[in-house]
Order: C-alpha cells, then structure tokens, then sequence
C-alpha cells in the first residue's frame, strides 16, 4: 500500500510503514523495537525516518540500518516501474531516533578488546 499511495501522491506526507500496533500487545505482549518507517520525497529525495524502541548495538544495530536503507531502495524500484517521476528521484536521508541504545558489557569486551570483532 506504501508504494500505491507514493505512486499516486508523490508528496504525500503519509507514506507511514507502521509495525507496532498498540491492541496487538494485550497482557504481556511485547513491544516490538521497531516502530516503523516514514518515507517522504522532496526536492527529488525519497527520504526515511526510522524510530525504533530500542536497539542491541553489537547484535542488531548494522542489521538494522541495513534493512531500513534496503527497503527504501526497494521501494524507490518499485515506484519507478510504476510512475515516470519517480525516474529522477534518489535516495535521501536516512534519519533514525532510538529510544534505547544500548550495548552490554560482555559485547563491549568483544568489540573492544579484540574478541569476535565482526
């Protein structure tokens, strides 16, 4: 529907991805960390805000950002099969706001003192 609403309205202020939805939590759910994605096109940028919950930097911090930016590329294909002014349009700022990053301390020993670097 993302890339519908894109293809139809270009400058839409909507083009809202949402992965958490509050009734989906009940007694004991559990919050997703990724809230969700918000593209916008302007100036011929498509560009997204990624705000999540929280996130493990040694685990999932690169996997994240990964993804977001692979989706937006995704998308940004997707709209140039199916409107011409997408054809001139490139990829924006990647913006991204974390409640909670955080990094234990047993991960900070891998990443700092040689152990597993990845």
């Amino acid at each position: 529907s993302i890339v519908g609403l894109l293809a139809q309205d270009p400058l839409t202020r909507q083009a809202w991805l949402p992965i958490y939805f509050p009734e989906d939590t009940g007694a004991g759910g559990r919050v997703p960390c990724s809230l969700g994605y918000h593209w916008i096109m302007r100036g011929g940028y498509l560009h997204v805000h990624y705000p999540i919950r929280s996130c493990d930097f040694y685990r999932h911090f690169r996997d994240d950002i990964y993804l977001c930016v692979r989706l937006t590329l995704w998308l940004l294909a997707e709209l140039r099969k199916l409107h011409p002014i997408w054809e001139e349009v490139k990829p924006g700022f990647f913006s991204m706001w974390i409640g909670s990053l955080h990094l234990f301390v047993n991960d900070y020993h891998k990443l700092f003192r040689g152990e597993n670097n990845r």
